[in-house]
């Protein structure tokens, strides 16, 4: 496993009154370099209150610890890994505005409370992320936000990792996210690694970090010119790990292919076919809800691959 680190990346220009065009600057130059090598990267300074990330922990924590016959209350949101999916964990699956939670005493006004004010949170981040993603690719600073007509899409899913066996530390096998990108808090346990190069890099946890890892969506639409990045979970032994995520999508009816600016405008051949999010999606979903006896058999942004 490789030592080096994921790129940390202060934002607060982004997020403070006054102006600071150079930080701005240095901030999108780093971001682009990340996307372009990675697929993945850390911010700090993104306005998000320490107590607020730590509290949506905690909730969640809360949650997981209820009996099996409370959590499965709202079964259209909670899943627990099967013992042929080669996952160990169990998941809080929301979308929002909040409903159809009023039968799980777990889920409590203030759970909802917390959920709704970090939402909100990851919602601004993901605005501005947004806009430097776009610019970074040579794309109008709103040119992203047209593939979103509102936040249906958006979801937040809260993750407990069991400990690992003797035989098993798979947490979540490698993968790619499907969408424009997502935003991770994890607690101090650790435990989520991206590939590169062939090695994996481990990204080590911090209180007040931020992981962005780009997305499908990104990596269609410029043609390869962004990496969606492949990550897992491995789970520590001994001990519970959590965390939770915001996935930043596009809208369903979105038709998502390369662009022009990325194929023949530069003389490049297209590398996918297009495909509607919403079919991908639920393809995707259908990876964690009914997982095929065969690993080899999920569906990855691979299955729209054009052989050129």
């Amino acid at each position: 496993m490789a030592s080096f680190d994921i790129p940390t990346i202060d934002v607060s220009p982004f997020f403070k009154s006054e102006e600071n065009e150079e930080g701005k600057k240095k901030a999108m130059e780093q971001i682009k370099e990340a996307c372009v090598n990675y697929g993945f990267f850390q911010i700090v300074n993104h306005g998000i209150p320490s107590d607020l990330l730590s509290r949506t922990i905690d909730m969640y924590k809360t949650f997981f610890a209820c009996s099996d016959e409370e959590k499965l209350s709202v079964p259209d949101n909670y899943l627990k890994s099967t013992p042929n999916s080669a996952d160990t964990f169990e998941h809080l699956w929301f979308r929002f505005p909040f409903s159809g939670f009023n039968n799980c005493r777990s889920i409590t006004p203030y759970f909802k409370q917390v959920l709704e004010e970090m939402v909100s949170h990851f919602t601004k981040v993901g605005v501005v992320l947004e806009g430097i993603i776009s610019e970074c690719l040579g794309l109008p600073p709103d040119f992203l936000s047209n593939y979103r007509n509102d936040r249906s899409r958006d979801s937040l899913m809260g993750l407990h990792y069991f400990p690992a066996t003797e035989d098993d530390n798979t947490g979540k096998p490698a993968h790619e996210d499907p969408g424009c990108f997502t935003i991770l808090y994890q607690d101090e346990i650790g435990g989520l690694q991206v590939h590169k190069d062939d090695q994996w890099i481990s990204i080590a946890p911090s209180k007040n970090k931020l992981v962005v890892n780009i997305g499908d969506v990104i990596q269609v639409l410029s043609n390869n010119k962004f990496k969606s990045a492949t990550h897992k979970v491995v789970r520590p032994s001994e001990t519970n790990r959590y965390s939770y995520v915001f996935f930043y999508n596009v809208h369903g009816d979105k038709w998502v292919e390369p662009l022009p600016q990325f194929t023949k405008e530069i003389g490049e051949s297209p590398k996918y076919r297009g495909f509607l999010f919403e079919e991908y999606h639920q393809l995707r979903f259908r990876n964690r809800s009914h997982p095929p006896a065969r690993p080899e058999d999920l569906i990855h942004i691979t299955h729209y691959s054009i052989s050129n």
